[in-house]
């Protein structure tokens, strides 16, 4: 037999046997790979192999199989991984490099734990275990990974204490997870209070620096022919809305994102973005209508704050340097990077007076060359019609008047695409309508621009909230009036229902049919059983949901603001000083409390022990032998063993049971079982 076949017998064998399973540093690869598992889904592919391989030979070797690398063989394992992280991120100062990095170098430590008891090593991958789960809540907090982390820090903390016993006082698996779940028990008050009570500081302590290749998602700074129809399929969740009062109507439901300017015919872009000068109440004139609500942004890569236009007022903590641009988009100070909370008031009612002379030459710029039987259109209606209004309505109707229809499957324009899709295609999605009638109003002499957001919401109706989807993307025009100053204008509310595609408006869940779920065919079922299976599933859908929600308000979303209110509540100044205070007697309330119920759980113990001890006494005294209550227990042995031989081992136990229950404090329930059984037992 080849030595291969040697070495594939002998990993069979021991694993058929399972005695690894025995040794607790065998379980080090499995604990450390599940730790590592939300890196692995998330870092370069070859990383995640290579981090995979080093785990497996360290599994091998617990079984026996093949023996641990030298310093040759580990140092140029480390050489190996350090050439693949420059391969893949080029720098190591990134946040997806470093976290490889991190991962990997665990993974080689883990090389170095020979047996069992190398303490010192498993100690330190142990603690690296710690860290790493740490280092998820840089991508994500939200309740699914959090649980994560908390269960793989209960089984971290196991193994910790399992390493930190010797051998001869090692306990089973039983006590050792009760003793644990005790000190997390104890661990939790101490939480909650620094959770509520530790002062809430705007933005993250440190950060690391952006990855080059950070993936964005949702709607782009750039806009072409079919950009915004690829988000038409997906559920993703652009940000979630509590509404505080009325809900506007449909038709106001317009989130403002990116503001799209320039254009050569085909690719739409932005201007340069430059802070607003001038207040809120300065550009937004004889405005009404106000509508309060609270926004829960998810990470989206990008500067972008949406909100319904047009926002009036903004706060929240977890926002930096927020400000309104000249072309009143709403945008953040740095990229949003994880789940971001804040509160908004609009006014769906607005005038904008905000444009300049550079802006209003941008907006009436028609690129050159291109698309030139749309500019044709725009200038005969500039001939034929002398008011801006009237140009503006016959945009409109000839969208409505011509066989145009709305669907989220147009053909691909790639060649002078207005003309395309104005005098020929006649179908498209929403960008279509509103690049090419934005174009149309150039040409005719009326400034316009092309906006990019959302429209609608989706409700949750178990959490009574609302959902706006990256399938909620949607792109209109925005013209700008002498006397009305900048006004929406979106060209997909003038075409017919009958030539809209039926399910262009539903939400994701609302096209999914029986079928979709991926459940097994069940022809037995009755379309209402069917009907009461989708609604089921939707229902499920919106209680997790709900629960991701909830999480992110009442756990990521407390911010300053709620941490002051809860002071007010409780009667307090909302400042450092009473922050404080508050820590330092909370915490000093809660180790009286510990000591209160270890005091009481001791006396009660002690209390059970010395009633039955007394008992024994009367017993030793009913038959005929004198005890003083001031005899020791030792003496007592001596005594009551030489009087009645008979029952000398049972007397002796009795007695040492009782001096390490009492003295030497023994906590052992089996221990204290044993002695009041013993002296139920003991008769003459």
């Amino acid at each position: 037999m080849n030595p291969f076949s040697q070495t594939i017998k002998k990993f069979i064998y021991n694993l058929s046997s399972l005695s690894f399973i025995n040794s607790a540093h065998s379980l080090l690869p499995v604990i450390i790979f599940i730790i590592l598992l939300p890196h692995l889904v998330t870092i370069s592919a070859i990383i995640s192999l290579y981090i995979i391989a080093v785990l497996f030979w360290f599994t091998l070797h617990t079984l026996g199989v093949i023996p641990l690398p030298g310093r040759i063989i580990r140092f140029i394992l480390i050489v190996i991984a350090l050439a693949i992280l420059i391969f893949n991120y080029g720098i190591l100062f990134s946040q997806n490099a470093s976290l490889s990095l991190l991962s990997m170098m665990v993974c080689l430590k883990l090389l170095e734990v020979h047996n069992e008891l190398d303490k010192r090593n498993i100690f330190i991958v142990i603690f690296l275990g710690y860290f790493i789960l740490i280092t998820h809540f840089l991508r994500s907090q939200d309740f699914i990974l959090t649980l994560f982390a908390f269960l793989n820090s209960i089984i971290l903390t196991l193994m910790l204490s399992t390493f930190n016993r010797k051998p001869q006082n090692a306990l089973a698996f039983r006590d050792n997870l009760r003793l644990i779940s005790h000190l997390f028990v104890k661990a939790l008050p101490i939480a909650i209070i620094l959770f509520l009570f530790f002062p809430r500081i705007p933005g993250p302590l440190w950060t690391l620096p952006e990855d080059g290749l950070s993936a964005t998602s949702g709607l782009s700074d750039k806009m072409f022919p079919g950009s915004v129809s690829e988000l038409v399929d997906s559920d993703e969740i652009a940000f979630r809305v509590d509404f505080q009062g009325l809900i506007p109507a449909a038709e106001k439901l317009y989130w403002r994102g990116p503001v799209l300017s320039k254009t050569d015919g085909f690719l739409w872009s932005q201007k340069d973005q430059k802070p607003l000068k001038k207040s809120f109440s300065e550009v937004i004139r004889n405005s009404s209508d106000s509508v309060s609500y609270t926004i829960t942004l998810e990470p989206h890569q990008q500067k972008w704050l949406f909100a319904l236009e047009m926002p009036a007022k903004i706060q929240g903590d977890t926002i930096q340097g927020f400000y309104l641009t000249n072309d009143l988009q709403l945008l953040n100070k740095t990229n949003i990077h994880q789940l971001t909370q804040y509160h908004v008031t609009s006014m769906t009612r607005f005038f904008l007076n905000q444009v300049t002379k550079d802006e209003l030459k941008l907006a009436l710029n028609f690129p050159p060359s291109s698309n030139p039987k749309t500019y044709e259109l725009g200038r005969q209606w500039q001939t034929a019609f002398s008011d801006h209004k009237q140009i503006v309505s016959a945009g409109l109707n000839y969208f409505k008047d011509k066989p145009f229809y709305y669907t989220k499957r147009p053909d691909a324009m790639t060649d002078n695409p207005s003309d395309q899709f104005l005098f020929d295609k006649q179908r498209g999605f929403c960008e279509h309508f509103a690049s090419s009638f934005v174009l149309l109003m150039r040409a005719a002499g009326v400034p316009a621009r092309v906006v990019t957001g959302y429209q609608g919401i989706e409700k949750n109706d178990v959490g009574n909230y609302y959902i706006v989807r990256q399938s909620n993307a949607h792109a209109w025009a925005e013209i700008w009036l002498e006397e009305d100053g900048w006004l929406r204008v979106d060209p997909t509310a003038v075409i017919p229902t009958a030539r809209i595609e039926a399910d262009i408006f539903q939400t994701n869940l609302e096209r999914l049919s029986f079928s979709s779920l991926n459940l097994p065919d069940l022809p037995s079922l009755s379309a209402q059983q069917k009907t009461a299976v989708y609604n089921f599933y939707k229902k499920l859908n919106q209680s997790i949901d709900n629960i991701k929600h909830s999480w992110n308000s009442w756990i990521l979303g407390y911010d300053k603001t709620k941490q002051s209110l809860l002071l007010q509540l409780m009667g307090f100044n909302a400042d450092w000083q009473t922050l404080i205070f508050l820590l330092i007697g909370a915490m000093i309330f809660l180790v009286i409390i510990f000591q209160l119920i270890q005091f009481y759980q001791q006396y009660k113990k002690n209390d059970q022990v010395y009633f039955h001890y007394l008992k024994f006494i009367k017993k030793l005294n009913n038959a005929g032998m004198s005890v003083q209550i001031s005899d020791g227990p030792e003496a007592i042995k001596l005594q009551a063993s030489k009087l009645f031989p008979q029952q000398s081992a049972l007397i002796q136990s009795i007695i040492n049971n009782y001096i390490q229950i009492r003295y030497a404090s023994k906590d052992n329930k089996q221990l204290i079982n044993t002695f009041i059984k013993d002296i139920q037992h003991y008769r003459h």
